[in-house]
């Protein structure tokens, strides 16, 4: 005697029994490894069929795995049972509905970040549900991540049909980026400072678009920042502050009075500590110009007499004049602003 024999659907999501000839359930389009199976009859075996919807990719003679096809429609599933002692019993048939998949494609195939930025994937408003690959929520719409990978997200409608779109998330690394610790440079030396690896795009604070940059002592005290944007477009940056080492700073008055009082009457240059400049700088040259780029004064090397005010011999009139002053020192770069003349 055979016993009654029902197929019943043993997933997770869908439970039941399905009386002959009745539809057992519905799977969404494309779903995989859907179990279906019978009340075991020890010493028996079951041969099951599938209609050409889905296809057997596991068996356990009382049960099996469906791959279900991208075609909607109701599906037969049929299962016969020969038992111990050889007699075949009664073909025993079931339905499931493949409910059809919508359009759906929420997502472009790649997105791209940049390292420490976090990506919103948005699957839309209006859904039943939502199902995300890390199985974390059923409700939201939104998934926020910073992590490279493959995201997929799987939707309900509310006439149930079942849509899923997958990315590819991409994070690219921002570049490296380090001008050192903040340092001092003396007058006459000069440091070069390298944004990173070549081939980036760089923005310094003081104009230049090029890998590197040289700071000379002349520009001290100065902070000076880079911006580094891979082809990617990810950046970094950096700042670095230089001083102008306190060993020699040049003191350079802005101002003079050359009316032969005995007070500030020559334009003296001198360092932190009060020496003259040619006392560090024996080669410097000073070189002074009028507003019309006239040289009016050019010392000798170490500028070891302080300029008067004078023009071959007559003073010359109140006004503000350029001055160059060239160190003549491995790496220096030529100091340059304005002095003014005040009778």
């Amino acid at each position: 005697m055979f016993q009654k024999t029902l197929i019943s659907v043993l997933t997770a999501f869908f439970v039941g029994v399905a009386a002959h000839g009745q539809v057992l359930h519905s799977v969404h389009a494309g779903a995989s490894g859907v179990r279906y199976g019978v009340d075991e009859t020890p010493g028996s075996i079951y041969e099951w069929f599938v209609e050409d919807g889905g296809v057997i990719s596991e068996y356990f003679n009382d049960q099996i795995e469906v791959d279900w096809g991208l075609q909607g429609g109701i599906y037969e599933i049929k299962v016969v049972e020969t038992n111990i002692y050889g007699c075949i019993g009664d073909t025993v048939r079931a339905f499931v509905e493949v409910t059809d998949r919508f359009d759906f494609d929420p997502f472009p195939p790649v997105v791209e970040i940049c390292e420490g930025e976090i990506y919103v994937f948005d699957a839309g408003e209006g859904f039943v549900s939502y199902l995300w690959n890390d199985d974390s929520d059923f409700i939201t719409r939104t998934f926020a991540t910073g992590e490279a990978g493959t995201y997929w997200v799987q939707v309900v409608d509310e006439n149930g049909l079942i849509g899923t779109d997958t990315v590819e998330l991409v994070v690219h690394p921002l570049p490296f980026v380090d001008l050192g610790p903040d340092t001092s440079l003396l007058i006459s030396e000069n440091i070069l400072l390298d944004g990173g690896d070549d081939g980036f795009i760089y923005d310094w604070s003081t104009g230049d678009i090029t890998q590197t940059v040289r700071i000379y002592g002349t520009d001290a005290p100065i902070t000076v920042s880079v911006e580094v944007t891979t082809m990617e477009g990810c950046s970094a940056s950096d700042t670095i502050f230089i001083d102008l080492d306190e060993e020699i700073r040049l003191v350079i008055p802005t101002i003079f009075t050359p009316n032969d009082d005995g007070v500030n009457d020559t334009w003296i240059i001198t360092d932190n500590d009060g020496q003259e400049l040619f006392v560090n700088y024996p080669k410097a040259v000073v070189e002074v110009f009028n507003r019309w780029g006239e040289i009016v004064f050019r010392s000798e090397p170490g500028y070891p007499t302080p300029w008067n005010g004078t023009y071959r011999g007559r003073p010359l009139q109140m006004d503000s004049y350029h001055y160059v002053i060239t160190l003549n020192e491995p790496g220096a770069r030529d100091i340059t602003g304005n002095i003014t003349i005040v009778r």
